[in-house]
C-alpha cells in the first residue's frame, strides 16, 4: 500500500511539472517577438528548436531544484497539498529568475550583434546552441541557489553570484580563444565553435550550481556571507581550473592538430563535440573534487 501512495505522490509532481513546462512554454511564446509555431512547423527553423529545448531543459532543471528536499515519511494527500505552496512559490520566482537571465544572457554574453536575428532569420545554429546551453547554465544556478536557501533572500542572493559569474565566465572564454568567437559564430556560422563554447558553458554552470548548493549539514547554520564566499570560491576555482584543462585539451586530445585550429580553419564538429565533452567531464570531476 505504500508503494501505491508513493507512486501517486510522484506522480502529483510529475503532473505539476508539465503543467510548469507547458505554462513555461506558453510564455516564452508570449515574450518572444516571433511565433513559436510558425518557425518550429512551417519554417522548420532548428535554430528556434534548440533555443526552445535548451529554455524547456532550463525550466525542468529549476523545478528539480525546486522539489528536492526532505521527503515525508509517509506521503498523504494533505501533506502533498500543504507542499504545494512552497512550490508554486519558488517555481514561478525560479522561473522568473531564468527569463531574466535569458535576456541578461542575450545581451551580454553574445553582445556584438543580434541573436534573435541570427536565429530567427538566418537560422544561425551556432547562435542558437550557445543561447540554448546559457538557459540550461543559469537554469542549474537557479536550481543550486533554490536547494540551498533558507529563504527567498538567500535564493535572489544566490542567483545574483551565480549569474554575474556565469556571465564572466562566458566573456573571459572569448578573450582566452585563439580565435574571434563572435565572428566565428555569427558571420562564419560555425557550429563547432559554437558547440565548443556552449559546453563550456554548461561545465561551468554545474560547478557554479553546486557551489550554491549548501550541503544540508551546514544549511540552517551558513550566513549569508558564508554563503556567498563558497559561491566565490567555486566560482573562482571552476574558472581556472576549466581554463587550465581547456589548454591542456588543445593540444593533448587530436592527434595531429590543435582543437583550436580544427575548429576555424575547418569547422570540424569532431573538434566541436570533443572539446564540449570534455569541458563538461572536467565540470563533472570538478563537481565532486572540489
Amino acid at each position: 500500500m505504500t508503494e501505491l501512495l508513493w507512486v501517486l505522490y510522484s506522480t502529483g509532481y510529475l503532473i505539476v511539472a508539465v503543467i510548469f513546462l507547458l505554462l513555461a512554454k506558453k510564455m516564452f511564446d508570449l515574450l518572444t517577438p516571433y511565433s513559436l509555431n510558425v518557425q518550429l512547423t512551417t519554417k522548420d527553423n532548428p535554430a528556434v528548436g534548440l533555443l526552445l529545448g535548451g529554455f524547456i531543459v532550463g525550466v525542468a532543471i529549476v523545478l528539480c531544484g525546486v522539489f528536492s528536499g526532505d521527503a515525508p515519511e509517509v506521503p498523504t494527500w494533505t501533506g502533498f497539498l500543504a507542499e504545494m505552496g512552497p512550490v508554486i512559490l519558488y517555481g514561478v520566482v525560479g522561473m522568473v529568475m531564468l527569463f531574466i537571465a535569458g535576456v541578461i544572457n542575450d545581451k551580454v554574453v553574445l553582445r556584438h550583434f543580434s541573436n534573435h536575428k541570427e536565429i530567427v532569420d538566418n537560422q544561425n545554429s551556432a547562435v542558437a546552441v550557445i543561447m540554448a546551453a546559457t538557459y540550461i547554465g543559469s537554469g542549474l544556478i537557479v536550481a543550486g541557489g533554490i536547494r540551498g536557501s533558507l529563504d527567498m533572500v538567500s535564493a535572489l542572493l544566490s542567483f545574483a553570484i551565480g549569474q554575474v559569474a556565469f556571465v564572466a565566465f562566458g566573456l573571459l572564454y572569448q578573450l582566452l580563444t585563439k580565435y574571434d568567437d563572435e565572428e566565428e559564430i555569427s558571420k562564419n556560422k560555425n557550429l563547432a565553435a559554437g558547440i565548443a563554447f556552449a559546453g563550456n558553458l554548461l561545465a561551468y554552470g554545474m560547478i557554479l550550481m553546486r557551489g550554491l548548493r549548501i550541503d544540508d549539514a551546514v544549511v540552517e547554520t551558513w550566513s549569508l556571507e558564508d554563503r556567498a564566499l563558497n559561491a566565490l570560491y567555486y566560482a573562482l576555482a571552476g574558472c581556472v581550473l576549466l581554463i587550465a584543462a581547456r589548454v591542456i585539451t588543445d593540444r593533448a586530445f587530436l592527434p595531429g592538430g590543435k582543437v583550436s585550429e580544427e575548429i576555424v580553419r575547418d569547422r570540424n564538429l569532431n573538434a566541436g563535440y570533443m572539446e564540449a565533452a570534455l569541458a563538461l567531464s572536467v565540470g563533472a570531476v570538478l563537481v565532486f573534487c572540489l
